[in-house]
């Protein structure tokens, strides 16, 4: 009996309290004072960095000149010229000078027959040319070094389109999240307007306090969102930066005050163009091609390159004596040709079978990276595909989610509906342009991946071996959507209570 006392009287008590609540009232050990009050946050971008905006076009072309995978990309190509010339140079002679002393001591037979022992000593001081080749083997020593100077070099354009691709991410997702925290802000803004509004009518005895929590709670949510974006965008600068070659205190920040989505490419290409093309243009495969060309030049060369014999020449002039104090004029001439037989020249079966499964490895490797190449290009494609029809879902999700967020704020100014349903509306309105700005990123960054899988770049950035997009039925110049499109998201105040 006693327990059920002590249940009746919570019941009695939360009774009291809920009309209390419900008629503007405060709530047993809630006080309406003080209000809640949400601080505001320091600017952004702190001070203490040195902002740099930057367009898209500008973004590449530092890209281009000071990312450091590129630097390395282009010291190797520096590397393979060098190795070129390395292999031209044994086609020339060498000066040869030197000098030296020679002793022998031992036992002969002289004319009639009787061993003596006799103690000889000579000395040579020469100079002249030295030449030692095998025309052969060295042509192909020098045919293998520019197929793999002309591979370095697709390397180096298929690293730059890899870092174009990654840059153009990274440039939209910091635009996407500086859009983001537009649209934060203005959240924010829209939802202190819904408090200052609940406390006024609080203060009338036209609203609970229920409101003014709720609206508080709203506020307090975007910005802690609006936080998180803010590091977030910082991540994504300071990741830019890297690539750029930059460090703090710069800050690259994208130009465009808002994300918009623009095209760059021709979409409505077939497939089946688009492989052919990544066959054709694609540096990666161009550069694992010139590896199977290196590959069967080498293969050759063991198998060809030791019948031809080796080369040696040499033309000596010096002093030849007894000693150092007792030279005399000597000239020298020295002509020769071999064969090796064995391993490393003729007959080596171990180094002919290693040559050829070393072309059948690289032959498979171009099949393997044939293979991931078209994968990324029908992942790119049919993901420009579907984020250009999503594009236009997520517009009109974001129409119709200003649309309620106007017509509840109409009924709440009229007294139909209580602030609840207001912030309900505003939060579905911010989630479609959060939803819309993500679908924007990856549309945008759909088609620099793409055509970083095709081997091929737009013409505002159009250098070095791939320019532009030319075997594509476009391009494409970018161009912004209509300004009718834009007037659902939060650039002008357009979420005003």
């Amino acid at each position: 009996m006693k327990r059920w006392g002590i249940f009746i009287g919570l019941l009695c008590l939360l009774s009291v309290g809920g009309e209390a609540f419900a008629s503007g009232g405060t709530p047993p050990g809630s006080p309406l004072s003080p209000l809640p009050v949400i601080p505001e946050l320091p600017p952004f971008p702190n001070p203490r960095y040195e902002v740099q905006p930057l367009s898209l076009s500008q973004v590449l072309m530092k890209t281009l000149g000071a990312s450091p995978s590129i630097v390395i990309s282009k010291r190797e190509v520096s590397v393979r010229y060098a190795q070129r010339i390395t292999a031209i140079e044994t086609f020339f002679p060498s000066i040869s000078i030197g000098g030296g002393s020679t002793d022998y001591s031992g036992e002969i037979q002289n004319t009639n027959g009787q061993f003596e022992n006799v103690t000889k000593q000579s000395s040579q001081l020469s100079h002249g040319l030295f030449l030692s080749v095998n025309p052969l083997s060295s042509s192909f020593q020098t045919l293998i070094a520019n197929t793999n100077l002309d591979s370095a070099r697709s390397f180096l354009s298929e690293t730059e389109n890899e870092k174009l691709a990654e840059g153009a991410s990274l440039y939209f997702r910091t635009a996407g999240s500086y859009s983001k925290i537009a649209i934060y802000q203005e959240g924010v803004r829209t939802s202190r307007k819904i408090l200052d509004e609940e406390r006024r009518l609080v203060e009338l005895g036209g609203a609970s306090v229920v409101g003014i929590l709720r609206a508080a709670h709203e506020v307090a949510r975007n910005t802690r969102f609006m936080v998180q974006e803010e590091n977030r965008a910082y991540r994504f600068s300071f990741r830019l930066a890297q690539l750029l070659g930059e460090s703090p205190p710069i800050l690259p920040t994208p130009r465009e005050p808002f994300l918009y989505p623009r095209l760059y490419l021709d979409d409505q290409e077939s497939l089946r163009h688009l492989l052919a093309l990544a066959d054709q243009k694609r540096p990666l495969l161009a550069g694992v091609r010139k590896q199977v060309e290196s590959r069967r030049q080498a293969f050759q060369n063991i198998l060809f390159g030791p019948a031809f014999p080796t080369l040696s020449a040499g033309i000596l002039n010096g002093s030849l004596g007894p000693d150092f104090t007792s030279l005399v004029g000597m000239n020298q001439a020295i002509t020769m040709a071999f064969w090796n037989i064995g391993p490393g020249g003729l007959l080596d079966p171990g180094g002919i079978l290693l040559a050829r499964k070393q072309v059948r490895l690289q032959e498979a490797r171009l099949s393997r990276d044939r293979f991931i190449v078209h994968r990324q290009v029908s992942d790119s494609f049919e993901s420009l595909r579907k984020t250009r029809q999503e594009e236009v879902v997520a517009l009109e999700d974001v129409r119709l989610a200003k649309l309620t967020f106007d017509a509840t704020q109409t009924r709440v100014q009229l007294g139909l509906f209580h602030a609840l349903e207001l912030i309900i509306s505003l939060r579905d309105l911010i989630n479609a342009q959060l939803r819309y700005i993500d679908i924007v990123e990856e549309f945008e960054a759909s088609q620099f991946r793409l055509m970083a899988a095709i081997g091929v770049r737009p013409d505002f950035i159009a250098v070095n071996s791939y320019p532009g997009v030319s075997g594509l039925t476009g391009p494409v110049e970018p161009k912004n959507r209509s300004k009718k499109h834009r007037k659902d998201m939060p650039t002008k105040s357009s979420q005003e209570p």
